[in-house]
């Protein structure tokens, strides 16, 4: 069953990402390395249009790197920032019609209903 945020069904890529250039396939692996790389991360900072998640320094730096690579390619309206030497991810939209978007990183990542500065 497809879990949802919002009346969003995060099963459904054409409703959180209009131009979002991934098939179903790539979107169920895009999804997975969020979920991995999200694991046991802090959320350092949460609005409608920003995400910061200090990831685990366990975590794999080189999913981290192919999960933006795949992002940038499919989803260029995000601004993706990644900081290697503190471990923290950062994802951005500019506009209100991308924030569903950005709500599925979060959801994918484990993060969205949970509280700045706890651990996940």
């Amino acid at each position: 069953m497809a879990r949802s945020l919002d009346g969003v069904d995060f099963e459904d890529a054409s409703q959180l990402a209009p131009s979002c250039a991934l098939d179903e396939s790539g979107l169920r692996l895009q999804r997975e390395r969020y979920r991995v790389a999200g694991q046991r991360g802090r959320v350092i900072e949460r609005t409608a249009r920003s995400l910061a998640v200090d990831l685990d320094h366990g975590v794999d730096v080189e999913l981290v790197g192919e999960a933006i690579a795949v992002e940038r390619e499919c989803c260029p309206f995000f601004g993706l920032t990644w900081e290697p030497d503190r471990w923290r991810l950062s994802v951005s939209v500019s506009q209100e019609e991308y924030e569903p978007a950005l709500a599925a990183i979060a959801f994918a990542l484990g993060v969205d209903k949970r509280d700045r500065q706890q651990p996940l």
